[in-house]
């Protein structure tokens, strides 16, 4: 019985893969294997990612892969196929590369490679053809429903909407859409609800919840994304459209991504609209009419025209600037509803119960506008009347950079030595070994230590080099914010607001509130030491002195 650490690594692409099954197939393929071989499994060190795309190297699995590798606690790791790690010929070879580095071991269950010329030759032109196959089953299949979609038929549609039912093609009749009586008596009153009552897309899905109307999947409530798209779907009205979107990468950061804690399964994971003479109309059963749905497109125009976000009465200086420190989600400004005094608020958007499906995730205060507005303007505005703090804050920053300097150099020599050491006494091992003086046995746990200090030491080498390259970005950042700050000194008390909140987006990064210990923390280019009042709202509101956190030195955007 072998004693090696051994993982086992797969993948499947999409999401019908992971709930058919697919992957299940792979681990079972590769545990025969493993058991044919006399291999050890640890279930600690399975891997699978289910319906992540092969084409991008961010994935959760392989991440944790790729941690326990590089910290020597893998000897090997077994995977079905080549394309099963990386779709990418380039992004395999790294990855091998990587792991060859690393004293691990890559075992392909269907083709083996060895480190001969010939093998790597072959590994090389598998990937390049792997990599080609896929473009072109990609093409091929564009194609073909491109071509289907001409004909009118609706096999190319990500599936039926609520109102119809997919009739799957047979051997006499193409694909088709069917009414679903209930469903669409559903349809008709969402329609009814916004053209004839007026009623907001929010409004409506709360009646339907209210009134407990199933959703597609019986989910027990509505969300205002689905209603919002019902009523823009030109399949009720007979005219279902393929290609109305494209996927393009995500340019917006979600509250996942922000949180460093979200992995898209494809590179390409957002969507935008296409213009309307590039859709496909395939012809469907009508529900609803051509008029009532014109009316409907009228109405949320309008809608969108009054909408609360394109009010310019009420200015918040600090909009796209605010963070929750309790849940982590944006704050935005809102007029008070129940007030006789026009009064704002920067509210949280986990406090919305509407927006979530088990209600409000965050129990933080609503701020008032006047109040974190001013503060932070204050600060800022002091950054820019007394530069003298700047220069201050530069001196004593080159001073420490000079002392430093000697101290990073000295500290990477040591760090490279200690590299150098490791990989000598590797090599020794390795060299004891392939003599046959010493059995696999017993260097292994030696093997593993050395290769863990050798990681440890050069994480520590990237981030002494990562904070002086920071620092130095620091000082330069710092010396022409003197320059900017010269220039518009002499008219700050004439800034109108938009000025000024131009010049709050230049110097401040982020504000994060957190309204339970009544602090704020701003991303500023300077510490901010003195106390502030943070109002917050509710039946009245209250204000006390709090300290403000030492700001984090982010820099010009």
């Amino acid at each position: 019985m072998s004693h090696h650490s051994i993982a086992i690594y797969a993948r499947v692409s999409s999401d019908k893969q992971a709930q058919d099954g697919t992957i299940e197939s792979q681990l079972a393929a590769i545990k025969e294997f493993a058991l044919a071989n006399d291999f050890r499994i640890d279930d600690d060190l399975i891997f699978a990612d289910n319906g992540v795309s092969g084409t991008t190297l961010v994935r959760p699995k392989l991440d944790a892969l790729r941690d326990k590798a590089a910290a020597g606690e893998i000897d090997r790791v077994l995977i079905l196929n080549p394309d099963r790690l990386a779709r990418k010929y380039a992004h395999q070879l790294m990855l091998v590369e990587e792991f060859q580095k690393l004293g691990v071991e890559i075992l392909f269950v269907n083709r083996n490679i060895s480190h001969s010329p010939e093998d790597q030759l072959l590994l090389q032109i598998q990937g390049v053809i792997s990599e080609y196959e896929r473009e072109k089953i990609v093409e091929r299949h564009r194609r073909g429903k491109l071509h289907k979609a001409r004909q009118g038929n609706v096999c190319v549609l990500s599936g039926a909407p609520y109102g119809y039912v997919y009739i799957r093609a047979s051997d006499s009749e193409q694909a088709r859409y069917e009414i679903h009586e209930r469903e669409a008596e559903v349809v008709k009153k969402v329609f009814h609800l916004l053209v004839d009552q007026g009623m907001s897309i929010g409004a409506i899905a709360r009646e339907l919840t209210n009134a407990q109307i199933p959703t597609r999947n019986d989910v027990g409530r509505w969300e205002r994304s689905v209603v919002w798209a019902m009523l823009r779907n030109p399949a009720y009205t007979g005219h279902a459209a393929y290609r109305k979107t494209k996927v393009v990468e995500r340019v917006r950061p979600t509250k996942q991504a922000y949180d460093r804690s979200f992995y898209p399964k494809h590179v390409h994971s957002s969507t935008r609209d296409r213009p309307r003479d590039e859709w496909i109309e395939i012809p469907v059963p009508a529900i609803i009419s051509e008029d009532i749905y014109n009316k409907t497109r009228a109405r949320l125009e309008e809608n969108k025209r009054f909408s609360p976000r394109n009010n310019t009465k009420f200015a918040y200086l600090l909009s796209g600037l605010l963070r929750c420190q309790e849940c982590g989600y944006a704050l935005y400004g809102k007029p008070a509803s129940n007030s006789k005094y026009k009064r704002c608020y920067y509210r949280c958007a986990g406090q919305d119960g509407h927006r979530w499906t088990n209600g409000r995730v965050c129990s933080s205060h609503p701020v008032r506008v006047e109040a974190l507005d001013d503060l932070v303007w204050e600060q800022t505005r002091r950054l820019i009347e007394q530069p003298e703090l700047v220069l201050k804050e530069y001196a004593a920053r080159v001073q420490h950079k000079q002392r430093q300097r000697s101290e990073y150099t000295e500290l990477i020599v040591k760090k490279r030595k200690e590299i150098k050491q490791q990989e000598l006494e590797k090599e020794r091992l390795l060299d004891l070994y392939q003599g046959g003086r010493v059995s696999l046995s017993e260097i292994e746990a030696r093997l593993k230590a050395i290769r863990a200090k050798i990681k440890k030491a050069e994480d520590e080498c990237a981030m002494i080099e990562k904070e002086e390259k920071e620092e130095g970005h620091r000082l330069q950042v710092i010396e022409q914010f003197t320059e900017f700050a010269k220039r518009i000194k002499s008219n700050l008390t004439n800034l109108g607001f938009e000025e000024r909140k131009q010049i709050v987006r230049l110097l401040v990064e982020e504000v994060k509130v957190n309204t339970k210990t009544e602090e704020i923390t701003v991303r500023h280019i300077l510490p901010l030491d003195k106390k502030f009042p943070l109002c917050k709202g509710g039946n009245g509101s209250t204000s006390r002195q709090v300290e403000e956190p030492v700001s984090e030195f982010m820099g010009l955007i």
